[in-house]
């Protein structure tokens, strides 16, 4: 988001649209670019005197109902990016969060605080930003579910667990019958698998992708386990 907004402002037509009323105190009104209201606020050259009139003439120009209003939100948060951007890199720093989730949230914050119709400074409408951001963050950790305990779990058995003692309800029992045949191997196939367990989730889908060709049939499902049976032997026998 913030990078978004820093090419808009590259681009010489945008920037020189808006110019900047500027009144500093004790002295002439002044029209700024962009580019000028930048180099006063962090420019090397930059002249502490203009610094809040800077902000306050960026401030009321954002909070203006005008056809231009949305420009004036832009420079607004362009002039604000350099003061939001520290926050930004602690919080992915500290708590992981996505870089982009967060500018998209101070840019929300920002545009929020000058709908409100509160005459709130700068420095309130920044700090309302970055604390938007902290909680975003932080109910992002908050919601973030993992199922990565399950899964380990699920895969990993114990080294005191014993695979041959373990219920019969979760075995996976493989049978193979071999058919005397003399021009090669074949073989039928039968599976069973208790209900609710990756292997019946697999010959499930195994039997929705394949059953429409008839090379796999369900030939009894019970409350103990499906058990999927070749239709037919196959073609293509494999030589010895």
């Amino acid at each position: 988001m913030f990078n978004a907004v820093a090419r808009h402002f590259d681009d010489p037509r945008a920037a020189e649209a808006l110019h900047l009323s500027v009144r500093p105190d004790g002295q002439a009104p002044a029209l700024l670019t962009p580019a000028q209201a930048w180099e006063a606020l962090y420019g090397p050259t930059s002249d502490p005197a203009l610094t809040a009139p800077v902000w306050r003439a960026a401030l009321h120009a954002a909070r203006s109902t005008d056809a231009s209003a949305e420009q004036w939100q832009l420079l607004l948060i362009w002039l604000a990016v350099p003061r939001l951007a520290g926050t930004v890199a602690r919080i992915c720093r500290r708590l992981r969060a996505d870089r982009a989730d967060l500018e998209a949230e101070m840019v929300l914050g920002l545009l929020e605080g000058l709908q409100t119709g509160e005459d709130r400074s700068v420095d309130d409408l920044l700090r309302a930003a970055r604390t938007r951001a902290w909680n975003h963050a932080r109910a992002g950790i908050r919601e973030t579910a993992s199922a990565a305990l399950e899964h380990w779990a699920d895969d990993v058995v114990a080294p005191d667990d014993d695979p041959h003692e373990s219920d019969p309800a979760q075995s996976l029992r493989m049978e193979v019958t071999r058919y005397g045949h003399t021009n090669g191997l074949r073989a039928e196939l039968r599976f069973t698998v208790s209900p609710g367990s990756a292997g019946y989730q697999a010959l499930s889908a195994l039997e929705e992708t394949t059953g429409k060709r008839g090379s796999l049939h369900r030939a009894q499902d019970t409350g103990c386990g499906r058990h999927l049976t070749g239709g037919r032997p196959p073609r293509g026998a494999v030589r010895r």
